[in-house]
């Protein structure tokens, strides 16, 4: 003789089931050694990195700008390895600022940009160094 099973029990092993293959997919943080402290705040945007060892990959974020063009500033420490480079898009999709992350700069986006949501690309291919920083703020 079959008993059915109380709803308040199919309820929860519903519940379980959904919990095990949310569980089960792949990770969504960023793989080890890329752990940047990040604020973004509409018109400011600022990244922080340190300890990074032989990194590569692509990590997109979303900042709200504004106006229409951004300062960027960089800092990275000397020797490092490998590459880094900063792409910004302005809200239609148009590059506004491209550069390596060497040393340091301060340029000013060009050209001028859509305001709304930007996005800052970072991308890594073989990238080591103890510390990174940039930042963009709304010009």
């Amino acid at each position: 003789m079959h008993t059915p099973m109380p709803t308040h029990c199919r309820s929860h092993l519903l519940a379980l089931l959904v919990f095990v293959a949310a569980c089960s997919e792949g990770p969504t943080a960023p793989p080890p050694g890329i752990q940047p402290q990040i604020t973004n705040n509409t018109d400011a945007f600022a990244y922080q990195l340190t300890n990074l060892d032989n990194a590569t990959g692509v990590y997109n974020y979303t900042w709200q700008n504004t106006g229409t063009l951004a300062k960027v500033t960089h800092s990275s420490n000397a020797g490092a390895t490998g590459t880094a480079t900063l792409t910004i898009l302005d809200a239609a999709g148009t590059q506004v600022y491209t550069g390596a992350l060497v040393s340091s700069g301060q340029p000013v986006s060009s050209p001028e940009g859509v305001p709304g949501a930007w996005t800052i690309t970072v991308t890594y291919a073989a990238y080591s160094n103890a510390q990174v920083n940039f930042g963009a703020v709304k010009q």
